[in-house]
């Protein structure tokens, strides 16, 4: 009898410490609905907005399985005086690589290629000193290490150089190894299975738009219209005869509400195994044992202890911003109608004239953690601390 008070004793015991282990991260979570609370996190998020001059945000927070909460900000179209939502669409640039990451590892996972393939072996021509050197693998242009620098001879793996461009090139292995386009992949495997049905290819990439089967103008007008902040005039200007293209690297479409489904797809660790989604977001390391701060088509790193996954997304007229933490089951989307959501992983737009050509404007920035984001640090601090 005492042998089993004992036992009911200790169970209750750690039934309470495990209690007491969720209550933080609950408590944080029941902050989405205390109306006072949420007041002065939407006042932090307009604040942010008018400081870097953005016209128009949708912003989401994504929470026990569905889109917690959503609010627009601003305007998706200024001369209209149109407020956007969670169903207004934006071209959301390089959050498009986790997309593509995501087919690219399910082919690697079917054994239709690997990630050590040598770039060669598909065609990649990277020009330059580069060229279709074979000691460049697929997994160096996955993981933005495959131009080297000066210290190291220019070999691959040694240094993070992100380089959208040679990322897109992983659309040459995709299609080889599939025999498919990678729209039409990305189709059948992501889009349509969410239910994603407001997600698309680019409207100016017609053949790959076309995948999606949804009309172009009526598609068009759902999208929030494109501006820049003109600094020496101090005020928004659209953007005008600007072509977005599509591929692996960056050119969908799409709206909090579309990427809130690909957020739950992903906490169910849908389309990979959950030790691949891990092996995804571990971060990549250099053969002298660096991580560096991107792994498999995701910037990856730790908030006083919790892993914390996310990308942003920078193309003119627009930027983006999908922070995950998974061990929270949590997701923070907000995209925005210019690219100043993502200027302080982007501030340098152009390269000095005094620098070398072959010097890369965005490498320094992009070694930002996630706090550099006004609007990610706000998050945090409200939903994870």
């Amino acid at each position: 009898m005492l042998r089993s008070s004992i036992l009911t004793i200790q169970l209750l015991f750690f039934v309470a410490l495990a209690a007491a282990g969720q209550q933080p991260a609950n408590d944080r979570l029941s902050r989405l609905g205390d109306s006072a609370f949420m007041t002065s996190f939407r006042q932090k998020i307009e604040q942010y907005r008018t400081r870097y001059h953005i016209p128009g945000l949708s912003v989401g927070i994504v929470a026990n399985g569905r889109l917690a909460w959503s609010q627009g900000f601003g305007f998706a179209d200024i001369d209209r005086g149109i407020v956007p939502d969670e169903h207004t669409n934006y071209q959301v640039a390089s959050v498009t690589k986790t997309f593509g990451a995501v087919i690219l590892m399910q082919l690697a996972y079917e054994g239709k290629l690997s990630i050590n393939d040598p770039i060669n072996k598909y065609g990649i021509q990277l020009g330059a000193r580069w060229g279709s050197d074979p000691r460049i693998k697929l997994k160096h242009l996955l993981t933005h290490t495959a131009a080297g620098n000066d210290f190291n001879g220019f070999r691959p793996g040694r240094k993070f150089i992100y380089n959208g461009g040679w990322y897109n090139q992983l659309r040459l292995p995709i299609e080889q190894a599939s025999g498919r386009p990678f729209g039409e992949l990305l189709m059948e495997r992501i889009i349509r299975p969410l239910g994603m049905s407001q997600t698309a290819p680019s409207p100016d990439d017609p053949a790959s738009f076309r995948l999606a089967g949804l009309d172009s103008a009526a598609f068009i007008s759902t999208m929030a219209v494109p501006y820049d902040w003109n600094k020496k005039e101090r005020k928004l200007v659209k953007v005008v005869n600007f072509h977005y293209g599509f591929g692996p690297a960056a050119g969908l479409v799409s709206n909090v509400a579309d990427l809130a489904r690909y957020a739950v797809a992903i906490d169910e660790r849908q389309f990979l195994t959950p030790a691949q989604w891990d092996t995804m977001w571990t971060p990549f390391v250099t053969p002298k044992g660096k991580s560096i701060q991107y792994g498999q088509g995701w910037f990856t790193t730790k908030y006083k202890g919790e892993k914390v996954v996310w990308h942003t997304g920078w193309w003119y007229g627009y930027s983006a911003l999908f922070l995950m933490v998974p061990g929270r089951k949590l997701t923070f989307i907000i995209l925005g109608n210019s690219q100043d959501v993502s200027r302080p992983f982007y501030h340098i737009v152009q390269p000095a004239k005094f620098l070398p050509a072959r010097r890369v404007p965005f490498k320094k920035n992009l070694a930002n953690k996630v706090e550099a984001s006004d609007f990610a640090r706000a998050f945090l601090e409200s939903f994870v601390d």
